[in-house]
């Protein structure tokens, strides 16, 4: 009895001791500085419909200052003199071209907290790019060099996406979102080639005037964002659809439009815009979501080598003046969600509201 005592005692010193070395070697200080790291980050989505193209890269960096230490340096996020060359590789694999990127501020850049130098970005103009068919059958690939004669020391590569177009609405004739079917308004798409992701919008476009004074009425549109989708093939064909309910759509024009006491509004058209984007763009989305879990760090995704990022394609779609079926205008202007919103139609002896 002794005996197992003695070896019970023995094992639990023994659990005892490895515990407290697990727990001794568990290192949870928080670094925030670190020796300097030259890491470039980009982003960039090449659009086969433009001429113009526009890529952004910045680098990261931690320093002996800690994570705030050089927001106010603009060395601390741009490169002086980085050299920026795109490469066009040909279906085959040759490379067709390479031509360098330009540093440019033309788009501004948000107030924040980061130095107010301004947004700069790097441009790549092609003449008449978007009148070459072959360019769809072209790969790109991103260089970054410290000057030209040095070699690459960061680049990155993205096929391009291709059009694709929308089977419903088509763009024959008038077409009409019906709210007040089952299957609410719907919207579908053929898929795109070389495209995984799809997101899109939905502009509700409309006038308002105050009661009797047509001549004071203005021009306004919300902006419904539609879900993400996930495409099933990367070779298009076949097509996608999302739908928009009534109770989930006329809500939304009722919290975001706002109640005007003596204004008078009218339906003006709908116009839907859709975005694909490709493989490595529909990956770098996903993982960048916000964590459900009690795994805070989402997984690093880039596709640019020695570096952080995204370099990838996308193209857009849109479809204008889409119009509302009679049941769905009378749901608009007499329903019980958006009554108090005063939409109206002109009759043949007067105009009709909500009053």
């Amino acid at each position: 009895m002794r005996g197992i005592f003695v070896r019970m005692n023995l094992k639990g010193v023994f659990i005892f001791f490895s515990l407290l070395v697990s727990f001794l070697s568990c290192d949870n200080t928080l670094v925030v500085t670190a020796p300097f790291q030259d890491i470039p980050v980009v982003y960039g989505a090449l659009n086969p419909n433009s001429d113009t193209q526009y890529v952004r890269v910045g680098r990261a960096f931690l320093g002996q200052d800690g994570p705030n230490g050089g927001i106010n340096n603009p060395d601390s996020l741009y490169y002086n003199d980085l050299v920026l060359e795109l490469q066009a590789f040909k279906d085959n694999g040759d490379l067709f071209w390479t031509k360098a990127l330009k540093t440019t501020q033309d788009i501004p850049k948000d107030s924040g907290l980061f130095t107010n130098q301004g947004h700069r970005l790097y441009s790549l103009v092609i003449p008449e790019f978007t009148l070459n068919d072959n360019r769809l059958d072209w790969s790109y690939k991103l260089l970054l060099k410290k000057d030209t004669l040095s070699n690459a020391f960061a680049s990155a590569e993205t096929p391009i996406v291709k059009d694709f177009r929308i089977k419903r609405p088509n763009f024959q004739g008038t077409q009409r979102f019906s709210f007040t079917s089952s299957k609410g308004a719907e919207i579908e798409f053929y898929q795109a080639v070389n495209a995984r992701i799809y997101q899109g919008y939905v502009d509700f476009l409309y006038m308002e005037m105050p009661d009797g004074a047509q001549n004071d009425s203005t021009r306004h549109s919300v902006r419904y964002f539609l879900p993400y989708t996930i495409g099933s093939s990367l070779n298009g064909g076949s097509y996608l659809s999302t739908s928009l309910s009534y109770e989930s759509y006329y809500t939304f024009l009722s919290e975001v439009i706002p109640v005007k006491p003596g204004y008078m509004r009218f339906f003006r058209g709908f116009s839907v815009h859709l975005t694909a984007g490709s493989d490595d763009l529909a990956t770098y989305i996903s993982v960048s979501q916000p964590s459900n879990t009690i795994l805070q760090d989402p997984p690093f995704f880039t596709n640019v080598e020695n570096g952080a990022g995204i370099f990838a394609s996308r193209v857009g779609l849109d479809r204008p003046n889409i119009g509302l079926t009679s049941a769905s205008m009378d749901s608009l202007i007499f329903g019980r969600m958006t009554c108090p919103l005063r939409f109206a139609k002109a009759s043949f002896l007067d105009t009709l509201t909500c009053n």
